[in-house]
């Protein structure tokens, strides 16, 4: 067996070539000679991850405001979303009992209705309540209560989760559906839906829960971007998780490049420039582990209760809010690339996309846009033409 949980380094130094780590995104640059593009810069570690915020063009007292600011939202949004947060607002919904009705803050409301929505947009592909199927397979930190998983956290040595598990918090997941979101009176409150199912040798009954990781740092870029148009910000980025990012122009270049890192190797895979847009990514090299040669990833299929297993490698979305792109990319992933391309075709017109899809060895490149994003691995293919706007597929 292999083991495998790459956390990336996120680089310390902002210079002219404004380059930071992405996920699957290696860097991001503007070229130049000078200075003037390299803005003023500031770090954030929120939700496990590392965050930037970069800005040019404002002065220095004003961009200290700005990124206190920053800093004092996200921290709030983690207080708020963390499932690893024993005393925030979902780890509170993830340990009531089914049926129960807890207090949310307004992040909690906003990002669980924004969650509900993009369940029902991807019929389900996106699904936060895949809380407990993360658990089994070892990608989430666990809050108190939570409950003995059948494998092994205290080293690398990994077994997969009994079936009986894998079955039980599918069917769980399914009803996420009916959580049920209102406001009274200027609070704001989550209902939990009353099934719960028990497992044969478990003594535990176990109500839905929730992991918002796959929507809530591109929920918090949309929040940031509102933050940095209303303090006149035009040149810059801001940067969270290495997952979703807020791209405005670079001061010098105009545009900034964005590399994408091979997730089957060293090197680049593609290249694309961009201003004025948001991006997500997700892939499936972020967290992962190897078992007889097979590859398990944090990215779980709500339909099966298992990670993926689609040969969807990576999939980013150029464009639309933050939020939206950030649940997209998970659903795309668990999709497949037949059904992605379709739902591309019907429903992503506005946005650029590409995926990364591997069958029997092989790379295959899938984009909306294949004159936006340029290939630099020759080993992988473009897999379709595009005709009237529409994928279609080789």
């Amino acid at each position: 067996m292999v083991y495998n949980m790459r956390m990336k380094k996120f680089l310390a130094g902002i210079t002219a070539v404004a380059t930071i780590t992405f996920t699957m995104l290696s860097t991001l640059c503007a070229c130049s000679g000078g200075d003037e593009g390299a803005g003023l810069s500031r770090e954030y570690y929120a939700m496990s991850t590392y965050a930037r915020l970069v800005a040019a063009q404002v002065e220095e007292a004003d961009f200290n405001t700005l990124s206190d600011e920053v800093g004092a939202f996200l921290s709030a949004a983690e207080n708020s979303l963390s499932a690893s947060r024993p005393k925030s607002f979902i780890s509170i919904f993830n340990q009531a009992a089914a049926g129960a009705t807890v207090v949310l803050d307004e992040i909690s409301y906003e990002v669980l209705s924004l969650a509900k929505e993009m369940y029902a947009e991807t019929d389900g592909y996106f699904n936060p309540a895949v809380y407990y199927s993360e658990d089994i397979y070892g990608f989430v930190t666990r809050t108190a209560g939570t409950g003995a998983m059948p494998y092994d956290r205290e080293d690398n040595t990994k077994t997969l989760p009994d079936d009986k598990y894998v079955t039980a918090f599918r069917e769980l997941a399914t009803h996420f559906s009916e959580v049920e979101l209102f406001e009274l009176y200027g609070t704001y409150y989550a209902t939990k839906p009353k099934f719960t199912v028990k497992i044969d040798g478990d003594e535990r009954e176990y109500s839905l829960a929730l992991d918002l990781g796959g929507i809530a740092k591109g929920w918090c870029v949309d929040r940031v971007n509102t933050m940095l148009a209303e303090a006149g910000v035009e040149y810059g980025y801001f940067n969270f998780g290495e997952s979703s990012m807020s791209v405005k122009s670079h001061a010098v270049e105009g545009s900034y490049s964005v590399t994408a890192r091979n997730p089957r190797g060293s090197g680049a895979y593609m290249n694309f420039k961009m201003k004025d847009a948001n991006l997500s990514t997700s892939g499936d090299n972020n967290k992962y582990y190897e078992i007889d040669g097979k590859r398990y990833c944090h990215i779980i299929n709500p339909l099966t209760g298992s990670p993926i297993e689609t040969g969807v490698a990576s999939v980013t979305v150029v464009g639309g809010a933050a939020g939206r792109s950030d649940a997209l990319t998970t659903a795309l992933a668990a999709m497949g690339k037949e059904s992605a391309a379709q739902f591309i075709n019907e429903n992503l017109s506005d946005c650029k996309v590409i995926m990364l899809v591997f069958e029997d060895g092989a790379g295959k490149v899938i984009t909306n846009a294949p004159e936006y994003f340029e290939i630099k691995n020759k080993n992988y293919v473009l897999a379709n033409t595009v005709k009237n706007g529409k994928i279609v597929l080789n």
